[in-house]
């Protein structure tokens, strides 16, 4: 076999000429390698985005659908701090009772983890970046406020038992009606928060529609088993399991 050696260069211009060719090919192959890096982070953006934003307009809709519910949330206080003073007074309640409890719930965030444990927010700009780290943020403090809202009303629906009054009772009873308040408070603040930060990005709460209903607006001399036969069974399936 024939070795053939590189033919040597005769000038300076023949040499630039294919330089300049070497030079050019490697340019393009490495152009072309980065319009791909780009168009594939540019797709891993937009689908994460559209997830997120799906995720936030979702959280949304169940914090509107709490909104709804707020007249009997309210009312239901109110005929609360009722049966608190009578326990007070001495007076041993007889009559049925359903507490309920506020519409509670905590909100997914799965979609927006994914998008950061995969890398696809750091693809945002920093403007967007901060909107949803705000958002999500609001979310989980949100949710601690839900949480501590729960036991709260776990308390006060030991009034259901129609227990016999005490002063320990009145302090349990009333310590429980505040947290309560606070919780609520703090859950409504956070959900306008919530809304304006979606706002500055684009995002706005949906139309949730018109709520099922829910534990809270059951009337408060309801039977047990009657209320949860108004709620529906898988509702009421759920609320009987309820401490």
């Amino acid at each position: 076999m024939d070795i053939h050696k590189p033919k040597p260069f005769h000038d300076w211009r023949e040499f630039l000429k294919e330089y300049a060719i070497i030079v050019l090919g490697v340019a393009t192959a490495l152009a072309a390698e980065q319009a791909v890096v780009i168009l594939h982070d540019r797709a891993k953006a937009a689908e994460a985005r559209a997830n997120i934003r799906a995720e936030i307009i979702g959280n949304l809709r169940a914090m509107e659908l709490r909104e709804g519910t707020e007249d009997c949330q309210a009312r239901r206080m109110e005929e609360i701090d009722g049966l608190i003073a009578a326990s007070a007074a001495g007076k041993l309640l007889a009559e049925p009772l359903w507490l309920g409890q506020p519409y509670s719930f905590i909100l997914p965030d799965s979609r927006y983890k994914a998008a950061l444990q995969s890398g696809a927010v750091s693809l945002f700009d920093d403007m967007e970046q901060a909107a949803y780290s705000n958002i999500y943020a609001f979310f989980a403090q949100r949710d601690l406020q839900v949480e501590d809202e729960i036991r709260a009303w776990a308390d006060l629906r030991t009034l259901e038992d129609h227990p016999p009054p005490s002063a320990t009772l009145d302090w349990q009873l009333r310590s429980a009606m505040k947290r309560a308040r606070v919780a609520r408070w703090a859950i409504d603040a956070l959900h306008a928060s919530v809304v304006q930060s979606a706002a500055q990005i684009g995002i706005r709460p949906a139309d949730p529609g018109k709520p099922d209903k829910h534990s809270i607006c059951v009337k408060l001399h309801t039977p047990r088993a009657e209320a949860l036969k108004q709620l529906g069974t898988s509702l009421g399936r759920h609320l009987e399991r309820q401490p």
